[in-house]
């Protein structure tokens, strides 16, 4: 499996140096042969391979009744007609692989200038993180992708539609209902200060330890965060796996913001939803910032649910580059690294600590 992730990353990685190049028509036919790779990748994986994927296969034979009101409908559902058939965990790999890696790419397609550059960037991260781990959040952050596209065109119900069904993959969805209190307008100087504002400020949540979980109704939400604050308070989070600035991924995003913000003008004459995007990603750091004081764990699972965007950011950061193809192999350099970092800390590290 680590060889097939590298294989089409270095395939994708090539092909995006001449994506300028190739017609639309061989551009699809690049993402659609790779496309399928990732899934059958998925697809085809041992529970032992990743993390998360053996509790998976606890869930997946544990259901056996449609009336499972803890788990989300989709994974129920998949869950119990599967088994009914007498398919193993491997069928529910692909139905979800087969759900989120078009979906994905589509979503791409329409909010890149870059696609194939952009999957690059995917693969690197986010295919193992949640294609190859968190199925559920894989097909939820796909159909979130176009609720950010949707919203950027003003279109409110499509908007709307994309968020409630991602909900259905995965509850956290629920909170990319925030995407209707921003737009794609461009950013005046005093919206980016503020924007540059979030981090500082998100740290001294962060530092200071403050928890507004108590403010929050039991009717919105409130409940599930005393759940989540419950598990804290009882020591069965693990926060050193979380703590924000032993994150590369993270501090790397920081930098991609704030170089976004920096070169703004120049950027956003290149990529149309750079102002949105970047809402967003701001967004992502107020959750690992400010929810962390709860729940580690929560507060990382929103924040990556939001944080996808950082891979058109990234690609729009090339445009900050002349000529265009020294931005691009500056960029592989940071995917490569990520993506082996990656396989090493979950693919390898796990499995290896898994067989001992």
């Amino acid at each position: 499996m680590v060889i097939a992730i590298l294989s089409i990353l270095l395939i994708c990685m090539a092909f995006s140096m001449i994506e300028e190049d190739m017609s639309w028509r061989d551009r699809l036919m690049v993402l659609g042969a790779i496309g399928v790779t990732m899934v059958v990748i998925a697809g085809s994986r041992s529970p032992y391979d990743t993390p998360d994927s053996d509790n998976y296969e606890l869930m997946y034979y544990s259901v056996n009744s449609l009336d499972d009101l803890i788990r989300e409908p989709s994974f129920v559902y998949l869950s119990y007609y599967l088994n009914t058939f007498g398919f193993g965990i491997n069928a529910l790999f692909f139905a979800y692989a087969i759900m989120s890696v078009p979906l994905r790419l589509d979503a791409i397609c329409k909010l890149s200038p870059l696609p194939i550059l952009t999957l690059s960037i995917y693969i690197s991260y986010f295919y193992q993180l949640h294609d190859l781990m968190q199925m559920r959040t894989a097909v939820a952050s796909s159909l979130f992708l176009f609720a950010i596209y949707f919203r950027a065109e003003k279109r409110f119900w499509p908007t709307l539609w994309c968020i409630l069904i991602g909900f259905l993959f995965h509850y956290s969805a629920l909170a990319g209902i925030i995407i209707f209190f921003f737009s794609n307008k461009e950013l005046k100087r005093w919206q980016r200060i503020v924007l540059a504002a979030i981090v500082p400020l998100g740290l001294l949540f962060y530092f200071f330890g403050f928890d507004y979980s108590y403010l929050v109704p039991d009717e919105l939400g409130g409940d599930r965060l005393a759940a989540y604050r419950e598990l804290k308070e009882k020591g069965k989070e693990d926060d050193q796996s979380w703590v924000f600035y032993k994150h590369p991924v993270f501090l790397l995003n920081v930098l991609l913001y704030y170089g976004c913000l920096i070169y703004y003008r120049l950027l956003a004459k290149k990529y149309n939803y750079m102002s949105i995007m970047l809402k967003i990603m701001a967004f992502a750091f107020i959750c690992m910032l400010t929810l962390s004081t709860l729940s580690a764990v929560l507060a990382s699972r929103l924040h990556e649910y939001f944080a996808i965007v950082s891979i058109f950011l990234w690609t729009a950061a090339v445009y900050a580059f002349r000529p265009l193809n020294y931005g691009k192999i500056f960029l592989h350099c940071i995917i490569f690294i990520q993506c082996l970092a990656n396989i090493f800390i979950y693919t390898l590290g796990w499995y290896n600590n898994h067989m001992k």
